[in-house]
């Protein structure tokens, strides 16, 4: 208890590694020009129930992407990152997905942790009532997937980094949403390879990957769990070596189908999104990925 108390103490006091991380506030880097996807934090009537999240691992200090994460739908909205695909052996295949613990409380430690890691942090801290229903509240558990019939479709995935600690931190499940299996395994892993194969000519590669919420839902005895989103979506912002945008572009999917709309340009993305969204005035990158007049 004491060292529990010790490490929450010193967790408090650097900020810096707070997952839970107020207008992205800690992992800004992920975004081109230090900007975070406008339009999304409206999807919500609620007061904190869209929640940015600065994706730490273990005891590495820098975040290794973003995510918008909706508690209530216990999905993210969009996961934002860096693509780094050097070559290297694949890592995180036979990896648990982790869960987000300041989640449940802003005291709790900032980096993903296993569930029971997770519920023993939660009963330290003493909180009123069982720990692994708490951590249910307001995120996915690995036990809702099983017999859905959907994969747990990374938004960041793994092979878009280094083999080793960059892949391992995409197997959060503040990181994945249900997505139709043959669009996981078909279409849309084509298309990650696609845009992976893009990011070889590009000095630096920015790439938002979300999802829009759907009306049906994986059901656990009963109870509405996570939602399924109707469709997935991604953009990526492609920079020579002197920081100068030079190709974006967008992709979409429904999400009961093995097709993908590809190639889209950002400003024709946004339109779909905007509709499909209800009318949300949505903008993925600042600018749509163009170079800012002087």
């Amino acid at each position: 208890m004491m060292v529990f108390c010790l490490l929450l103490a010193v967790a408090l006091m650097n900020t810096a590694l707070a997952k839970v991380s107020p207008s992205f506030s800690d992992c800004r880097g992920q975004f081109f020009a230090s900007t975070p996807p406008q339009g999304f934090e409206n999807l919500s009537n609620q007061n904190n129930v869209i929640t940015p999240i600065c994706q730490t691992y273990e005891n590495y200090n820098n975040p290794f992407f973003a995510s918008l994460y909706h508690k209530l739908n216990r999905t993210p909205l969009y996961s934002a990152y860096i693509l780094d695909s050097r070559p290297g052996d694949t890592t995180g295949a036979d990896q648990t997905f982790r869960l987000e613990p300041q989640l449940v409380d802003i005291r709790l430690p900032s980096e993903m942790m296993l569930q029971p890691q997770t519920e023993s942090a939660v009963r330290s801290l003493g909180l009123p009532g069982v720990a692994a229903d708490l951590i249910r509240q307001f995120q996915a558990v690995n036990s809702d997937y099983p017999g859905s019939n959907y994969h747990k479709g990374h938004l960041n995935p793994n092979a878009d980094h280094p083999a080793g600690v960059g892949q391992k931190s995409t197997y959060t499940l503040t990181n994945v949403a249900p997505m139709y299996g043959s669009l996981n395994s078909g279409a849309w892993r084509s298309n990650e390879m696609s845009v992976r194969n893009m990011a070889a000519g590009c000095g630096r590669m920015y790439v938002v990957t979300g999802v829009v919420p759907g009306n049906n839902w994986i059901s656990v005895n009963g109870a509405q769990r996570v939602n399924i989103p109707s469709y997935i979506w991604s953009a990526f912002c492609c920079l020579d070596n002197n920081n100068r945008p030079i190709r974006a572009e967008g992709s979409l999917a429904p999400n009961n189908a093995n097709t993908v709309q590809s190639g889209m340009s950002i400003a024709s993305l946004q339109r779909q999104l905007n509709a499909l969204l209800g009318g949300a005035n949505v903008t993925v990158f600042h600018n749509n990925c163009a170079e800012t007049a002087q």
